[in-house]
């Protein structure tokens, strides 16, 4: 079983290493439905995670806890919060890492592809 709050104090530690004007935000863990974390800003900061992630890998539960904690600084899914985001969380450096390999797969069949046409266009020619 998976301590969370042990957890959100390791991920805390290296994220308040880039961030050390931050406010560490109360932890709290409860039973939630549908979501696996939630950050909420304002008069009292907290970051809220299901319970449920005690039973799940400790990677994933870094990966949530990591997620909530660039909400601090971006509240939305926009492009800064993913940016922030892979310098923190190896999931997601994991997943831009298959991103850039299946479109580099891309690229170089396109460009067989062109390839093939132009030779294609010159015999024809």
């Amino acid at each position: 079983m998976t301590d969370l709050h042990k957890e959100y104090d390791y991920c805390w530690e290296i994220f308040s290493r880039q961030f050390p004007e931050l406010a560490k935000p109360k932890l709290y863990v409860r039973k939630m439905r549908q979501k696996w974390g939630v950050c909420v800003q304002g008069v009292q900061t907290h970051i809220t995670l299901n319970r449920c992630l005690q039973t799940a890998e400790v990677e994933f539960v870094r990966h949530v806890i990591f997620h909530e904690m660039c909400h601090l600084l971006h509240p939305n899914h926009k492009r800064e919060f993913y940016d922030l985001l892979k310098q923190f969380d190896t999931l997601q450096m994991r997943e831009n890492e298959k991103i850039n390999q299946r479109a580099e797969r891309l690229r170089q069949r396109a460009e067989a592809i062109r390839k093939t046409i132009e030779m294609s266009v010159k015999c024809n020619e």
